[in-house]
């Protein structure tokens, strides 16, 4: 078949998809169940258009096009996983992993063994090929389930786990089914175990191969970020790559597209512009779009020539499979997904919910493509192929056209289709809200068109006329969630408006997003106590800054802390800047609805989080002033330069300016752009002998003393809250507060030392147990001596020894009766006598 002809035919069945899109929204039916019946209608057509007659080229068009498993897996599935975990958020997944996983892979090796042991009576095929069965008919078809779910308005977390499902269900299948084709043609693992450590190594090496190529990527993504259409060659060039490199190293290629999407989506997204990335999605929706319904109507095409060998022994096997398949996805989701709550590994998923996704198991295109690859594989004997090929396509079919057709309807008899009393009340309210707002428009609009009052009010008697008003809720406390609810979105659209604006960085925007969506679903579950929890989260220190923080410590790698600060400080600077624009939202649009007692209730919670956040900022701009300025001086400059590109777009709008004059001054602003998108960097770079020669209690050593305490002292980056010493443990390690401040609790005061002091030493010098409990009570950075190099220090320098003795007798004299062994107060220059006054 020519090129030509191939081309025409493609183009055809465009054409084809774009009618039966239309037709599937009127008519109300799912997309997938009219897309196969399209391609069933080109594959009869095809078939019966005879050789002869006035629509024989037409059939023979569709007839000899060059369709294989290989053209379908190469061409059109890499595309397809990488779209699918490119619109994921992974750590919002995350939150919902355990049932994901469960149904994503571990119910695929579940259905494919409980599949093929019930198929294996009534089959005159071996044991093996009832697996491999199995395996082909295990790869659902979520994402024709997902529309039906969004229009009929399911919870929006069984949604994301379908989601989660889609986009892991089909590599693990995939892998599942390479394994098992080699066992049969005799390629591959003879034993169970070894089929198993084969199907690992092969999903953990794609899953490796694809992070791997996800993170060379990255940079490249990055540094292509103004010139959106290398972008998009880049992220069109990485799955195909990433399929094809992974399946030459003998691992997974579908399991390499989805990582490889999900680290694209998760770190190459950040360093992307709103703008790059909204342009980059754009173009992937299309070709997902394209990609899906050709595989569907092409990989349809081919039903009626699976199903020439269907007789009567395979209708037997056939009520076999549909009542195992259905068995085993019941074993999955009644049977081991209750299990995880228990090891609070995820939340509870009900009855209903579990029942639509129970009738939801669609199958599809990847199912007819499986089959297809193994019709088409010599070493397989006919009867197998047959078997195989006759028993996925019907499953197929009966999936589409029983199940697809009838989720609508069992989503409305499980009442998953109807609102929740709190939705009901959040769409009682956003009307309220919507309708004020509407009237203080057309009072305004009045006024500037000079249209009489008289005309303003009978438009608003006929605007409440005919608005559905359904009211807020009665309760304050109603009303309060509620308002919590509006007053997070309004977070997260005023976090999307500075990210939009490129006044924030977008890895910055993109977390403070998900941050809010956090707070916004914990106010709708709990109402004021989720919010302030979900809120309080924030502050806290991430695992990642953690895990900068053993790095630092364990390897004295100072770059990742470094970094986790930085966007520590940009985060709680663009939160409380948020904070500050939402009070006047309180006021205008919570206050007239929801009342003036919701809307204080509503600001003296938003000032309980500002003061936090003033706490931690504050913390970080004491121990970094310099820091802190430049980076609110970025910020301002941001705003400074997206407000003069506004200007520019104006003008040229207006025709003041020509074209010329626009790329010159566009230009200019790239220039800007450029630079203020470079990163702000914080040096935790220490000068050890400087921060030594700085501490009074070593002043006046010689220079070779000097030299021995530098090799001996380990620097250590400290964290407000952090406890150094526990009371009643064995001191071995001595603290020269090199910058920041501890608190020393002895049980009966409370002292406060700062730059200079020294902890610990009285307990290291005579090996006795701690005194008291030292707490970090600011960012820092402490010089840390262990206990054995302390007193080999003191028996080497008289003068330190002679030191420390007097340190360690004049808080023996000034320590309080009721506590003989309180340490004594020093002042920053080492001196008791300077001492910070105690906190009590």
């Amino acid at each position: 078949m020519s090129t030509s002809l191939i081309i025409i035919a493609i183009a055809s069945v465009l054409v084809l998809i774009a009618l039966v899109e239309a037709a599937a929204e009127r008519l109300a039916v799912p997309q997938s169940v009219m897309l196969a019946a399209l391609g069933m209608g080109l594959g009869l057509f095809a078939s019966l258009g005879g050789a002869t007659g006035t629509l024989a080229p037409a059939a023979t068009l569709f007839s000899d096009l060059p369709l294989s498993s290989e053209t379908f897996t190469l061409l059109l599935l890499p595309p397809l996983l990488f779209d699918a975990a490119l619109k994921i958020d992974t750590r919002r997944m995350l939150d919902d992993a355990a049932p994901v996983f469960l149904l994503a892979v571990l119910a695929v090796c579940v259905s494919t063994f409980i599949i093929g042991l019930a198929l294996a009576p009534v089959a005159t095929v071996p044991l093996l090929v009832c697996l491999l069965v199995g395996a082909v008919v295990s790869t659902t078809d979520p994402l024709a389930v997902i529309g039906i779910f969004r229009d009929v308005g399911a919870p929006a977390r069984l949604v994301r786990i379908i989601e989660g499902e889609s986009l892991l269900n089909d590599a693990a299948a995939i892998a599942l089914f390479t394994i098992l084709m080699a066992a049969v043609t005799g390629t591959g693992a003879a034993t169970f175990g070894a089929g198993v450590i084969i199907f690992f190594v092969s999903g953990l090496g794609g899953l490796l191969a694809g992070a791997v190529m996800g993170f060379i990527a990255t940079p490249l993504m990055n540094a292509t970020r103004h010139h959106f259409a290398a972008l998009m060659s880049v992220t069109l060039a990485l799955p195909y790559l990433a399929y094809v490199v992974s399946e030459a190293m003998g691992v997974s290629g579908a399991m390499a597209v989805v990582m490889a999407g999900l680290v694209t989506a998760s770190r190459a997204r950040s360093g992307q512009t709103p703008p790059a990335w909204r342009h980059v999605r754009n173009i992937w929706n299309q070709i997902a779009f394209w990609a899906s319904s050709l595989v569907f109507v092409l990989a349809a095409s081919l039903i009626p020539k699976l199903l020439t060998g269907f007789d009567g022994p395979m209708l037997l096997a056939c009520v076999v499979l549909v009542l195992a398949a259905f068995a085993a996805r019941a074993v999955v989701l009644w049977g081991l997904l209750p299990l995880m709550p228990r090891f609070v590994m995820s939340q509870t998923v009900d009855n209903r919910a579990k029942t639509l996704l129970w009738w939801g198991g669609l199958r599809g295109a990847l199912t007819l493509i499986l089959a297809l690859a193994v019709t088409e594989h010599a070493d397989i004997p006919p009867e197998a192929r047959d078997f195989v090929a006759v028993l996925a396509t019907a499953f197929t079919l009966f999936t589409i056209f029983v199940n697809g057709l009838t989720l609508r309807t069992l989503t409305r008899i499980l009442g998953l289709d109807r609102l929740s009393a709190f939705d009901q009340s959040l769409r009682g309210g956003a009307r309220a809200l919507a309708a004020s707002a509407a009237r203080g428009e057309v009072l305004a609009a009045a006024q500037r068109y000079g249209i009489s009052p008289a005309v303003a009010r009978d438009a608003l008697a006929a605007y409440a006329e005919g608005a559905r008003q359904d009211g807020v809720p009665v309760s304050a406390r109603e009303r309060v969630t509620l308002a919590l609810v509006v007053l997070s979105e309004a977070e997260r659209a005023t976090l999307n408006r500075h990210g939009e604006d490129a006044v924030i960085s977008p890895r910055v925007a993109q977390l403070l997003n998900r941050e809010a969506q956090r707070i916004r679903e914990a106010a709708r579950v709990e109402g004021r106590s989720g919010y302030l929890r979900a809120a309080a989260r924030i502050v806290r220190f991430p695992p990642s800054f953690r895990a900068a923080l053993l790095v630092q410590r364990w390897f004295g790698v100072r770059r990742p802390l470094a970094q986790a600060l930085e966007e520590r400080f940009e985060r709680l600077m663009v939160r409380r800047i948020v904070l500050g624009e939402l009070a006047p939202f309180v006021g205008s649009r919570i206050a007239p609805v929801l009342g003036e007692r919701v809307a204080e209730v509503c600001k003296q919670i938003l000032a309980r989080r500002r003061r936090v956040l003033d706490e931690a900022l504050d913390a970080l701009t004491l121990q970094y002033p310099s820091y802190a300025r430049a980076l609110e001086q970025r910020f301002l400059e941001r705003i400074a330069v997206r407000q003069e590109a506004k200007e520019y777009q104006a003008l040229r709008q207006e025709q003041l300016i020509g074209v010329e004059l626009m790329m010159a001054l566009s230009d200019e602003l790239g220039q800007a752009n450029r630079r203020l998108a470079s990163a702000l960097t914080l040096d935790l770079n220490l000068d050890l002998r400087r921060l030594v020669e700085q501490l009074p209690l070593f002043a006046g050593l010689p220079e070779a003393s000097l030299q021995d305490i530098v090799k001996l002292l380990r620097p250590r980056f400290v964290v407000p809250g952090e406890r150094i010493i526990r009371r009643g443990e064995r001191g071995d390690s001595v603290y020269f507060i090199a910058s920041g401040a501890v608190e020393v609790d002895t049980g009966q005061q409370r002292i406060r030392l700062g730059r200079g002091a020294v902890v610990g030493e009285f307990a290291a010098f005579s090996g006795g147990r701690r005194s008291a409990d030292v707490t970090v009570l600011g960012y820092g950075e402490l010089l840390v001596l262990q206990g054995r190099a302390f007193r080999h220090l003191m028996e080497t320098n008289a003068e330190l020894r002679a030191e420390i003795e007097r340190i360690v007798a004049a808080r023996q004299a000034d320590a309080p009766p009721a506590d003989p062994t309180a340490p004594t107060p020093l002042g920053d220059d080492g001196d008791p006598r300077h001492a910070t006054p105690t906190v009590g």
